[in-house]
């Protein structure tokens, strides 16, 4: 009898954890996969970009960001610009990773069923809302402000006494510094406690508050430093109804609605989408009618309180698909607790296998279109050097903006891939040019490209590009002959 039982225990350990060899074995495949990702758009504009910047001035907060470790990393990276966007996307990956095992950690700690814990393990990894930051190049602030924002919860629920305090402060404050939006686990983690071990309504009261003392010194700290001011993006204050209720749908639909978002919002593939929508919809539809008593009982209106909290800041700002990936592991939460209490019936089982295979062909769509955005930089980037010819040191682009149907970092028009002339700064190792301007105007605009190409070559710019769809054409400079009018 002895010798079966490790037999035994192997085969109960793997119908127990299917969903972690599975992603185990998963690793090297999208390891594979998102080296195949370049930078488009503004991958090249944040601190986690190649581009020459002084360590000192990220340091402290610059503009509206503080973000000591992008600011560090980003220093790494100015010096090692050939690892540009590889270590990237493997420390973002490594980051996601490890935001998996530790929700692995908090399912355990709610004792949840193997089924449901699997399923909720699987849904975090794979779920369409973690692709915006999964699949992204700068969405390291992102990734390990979760990451320690969950380490935090661990040490709150793990350890005792003055520790547990030490653990969740600490992590807390670290994940802010990564991103700001972590500062809001100073309250989430409390509420998240009082679920995972039944504290009372005084307990968790108490904790709250030094959550936002903690969370009011940060604010005291940030605001007694220096600021270095940058231009602000505008799009990060809309505050117009219509802009808000885009936010507002975007929010809904992707922490609450997985489906091919490319597919309806690119594609303009309304059968695939609804298609997509069905297949995934019907499991979630059903194990919320079957036991809605969860969802809409003390756990899953704390659970979906926590995700509103987590979301605020970026409702009150603008809401993306990156935005998404820190209530994921809360809606993961959710659902394990909703399907832990439901009989493994064949329906349920079904509508699950259909809907976790749908998410996997809606991963590779977003994942497929963010690669063809990022062939699309690298064709314009060669155009432009076989145009530049040799070096230079400063060049201007026009940039025409088409109708082409962008959504979020997965598709880009062709001038945004370009990123404003970044990639072949990349390409030469930012060797040359040393300076590059460029400006957007419309299709309808493009009889203006002569009069804006002069401008650009009276200031001093050695050469002027235009960029029109997928091509790159050298704008040559005028004489006098050739400004008359016919």
């Amino acid at each position: 009898m002895q010798d079966c039982n490790p037999q035994l225990n192997l085969s109960d350990r793997l119908s127990r954890q299917w969903a972690v060899w599975l992603i185990v074995l998963t690793i090297p495949v999208v390891c594979y996969g998102i080296t195949l990702l370049m930078p488009t758009f503004d991958d090249f504009t944040y601190f986690t970009a190649p581009y020459p910047k002084s360590l000192s001035d990220r340091l402290i907060p610059f503009g509206s960001y503080w973000r000591l470790f992008d600011a560090l990393f980003g220093y790494f990276i100015e010096r090692h610009v050939g690892l540009f966007p590889l270590a990237n996307h493997l420390c973002v990956f490594a980051g996601h990773i490890g935001n998996t095992f530790l929700l692995y950690r908090l399912l355990e700690r709610l004792k949840v069923g193997p089924l449901a814990r699997n399923f909720g393990l699987l849904y975090f990894y794979m779920a369409p809302g973690v692709l915006g930051t999964v699949l992204d190049i700068d969405s390291l602030n992102q990734t390990y402000s979760l990451l320690f924002d969950l380490m935090g919860l661990l040490c709150f629920v793990t350890l005792a006494g003055r520790w547990r305090l030490v653990g969740w402060i600490v992590c807390t404050y670290v994940a802010t510094l990564f991103k700001e939006n972590g500062i809001m686990w100073f309250v989430i983690t409390p509420l998240l406690a009082s679920m995972l071990l039944h504290c009372s309504k005084k307990t968790v009261s108490r904790f709250v508050a030094v959550g936002m003392c903690c969370a009011l010194l940060y604010v005291a700290v940030r605001l007694s430093f220096p600021v270095n001011h940058s231009p602000f993006n505008h799009e990060y204050i809309e505050t117009t109804f219509v802009a808000k209720l885009k936010d507002l749908f975007a929010f809904i639909g992707l922490t609450f609605l997985p489906l091919d978002y490319v597919a309806l919002v690119h594609d303009r593939n309304y059968l695939w989408a609804a298609c997509s929508a069905v297949f995934t919809l019907s499991f979630f539809g059903y194990v919320s009618v079957k036991n809605h008593r969860t969802l809409l009982g003390k756990t899953g209106l704390l659970l979906l309180l926590c995700v509103l909290i987590a979301a605020a800041p970026h409702l009150v700002t603008v809401f993306t698909a990156m935005h998404a990936y820190g209530l994921m592991p809360l809606m993961a939460m959710l659902w394990a607790l909703i399907i832990n209490r439901l009989p493994r019936k064949l329906l349920l089982l079904s509508l699950m296998t259909v809907s976790l295979f749908t998410i996997i062909l809606i991963d590779l769509h977003h994942w497929n279109e963010t690669r063809l955005s990022g062939q699309r930089q690298e064709r314009l980037s060669k155009q432009a050097l076989r145009v530049l010819g040799a070096p230079v040191d400063s060049v201007f682009s026009i940039n025409i903006v088409d109708d082409y149907r962008k959504y979020s970092t997965f598709c880009v028009r062709p001038t945004d891939a370009f990123a404003w002339g970044n990639g072949v700064q990349l390409m030469t190792a930012y060797r040359w040019p040393k300076t590059w301007e460029d400006v957007s105007i419309p299709e309808e605009q493009r009889r203006r490209v002569p009069e804006i190409a002069d401008s650009a070559y009276r200031v001093g710019f050695r050469k002027v590009l235009l960029i029109s769809h997928e091509t790159v054409t050298l704008v040559a400079k005028r004489n006098a002959q050739d400004k008359q009018e016919p």
